[in-house]
């Protein structure tokens, strides 16, 4: 018989398992409708007792990514937004310290916010980004912080996608990032390349290009990750 670990332990333990679901939901292998295997054999699949199974459970359905049916077994639920922001919060937060992985997260959906935008933003949307545009470019001359302006130029883009758990998503990833942020735009070098990269965007969303500001985003990203990684 599996003898229960410490409160303590149990306490990870059950969080551990908690985070694997959820990361298997975000990556597409449990889908909603899928029926969960037995408490037995997740125990014996994740190689705790069952109690850690059933914390790790009910855990899940408080969040309402699983339903419990009585009798029948512990499901998938369907995606609603509170539920999909809140499990990727939790995913990545307990992933702070794999910023890479977090950097390879913002290529695959910040283009796609930018095509968004380009096709939604409104005359009144494109004034505020370059009213921002214009106070980044005053900071950088006066060698100040502009990551504060930088998170709010993705955040923008993110409001003119008209996608509220976009938007969700990039207010949780610039609540991460900030420090990171202020470390890549210390130099003056780095804040120009910046700056110029946001208005290629805006230029793109001008003309409701999508498929430009898809790619000004693209390019914007690759060159702050060849900065901070050193990638080809």
């Amino acid at each position: 018989m599996k003898k229960d670990p410490a409160p303590e332990q149990a306490k990870r333990l059950y969080e551990e398992i908690v985070d694997q679901i959820q990361q298997l939901i975000l990556r597409g292998e449990l889908k909603a409708g899928d029926k969960l295997p037995p408490e037995r054999t997740l125990a014996q699949t994740f190689k705790v007792s069952r109690n850690c199974v059933r914390e790790a459970l009910r855990a899940l359905t408080e969040k309402k990514v699983l339903e419990s049916r009585r009798g029948d077994g512990n499901y998938i639920c369907p995606p609603d937004d509170s539920a999909l922001v809140s499990s990727l919060a939790q995913a990545i937060q307990v992933q702070k310290n794999r910023l890479r992985d977090i950097f390879e997260f913002r290529q695959m959906i910040e283009p796609q916010i930018a095509a968004l935008a380009a096709r939604h933003i409104t005359t009144d949307e494109l004034t505020r980004l370059k009213i921002l545009i214009f106070e980044q470019e005053r900071k950088n001359v006066a060698g100040e912080d502009i990551a504060e302006l930088d998170m709010e130029f993705h955040l923008l883009l993110a409001e003119a996608s008209r996608n509220m758990v976009l938007l969700e998503v990039v207010k949780l990833l610039n609540s991460i990032l900030l420090e990171t942020r202020s470390e890549f735009l210390q130099s003056e070098a780095r804040r120009t390349a910046s700056v110029r990269s946001h208005i290629d965007i805006i230029n793109a969303l001008e003309k409701h290009d999508e498929d430009g500001a898809c790619l000004a985003m693209k390019g914007h990203l690759k060159k702050v990750k060849q900065s901070v990684y050193g990638d080809e």
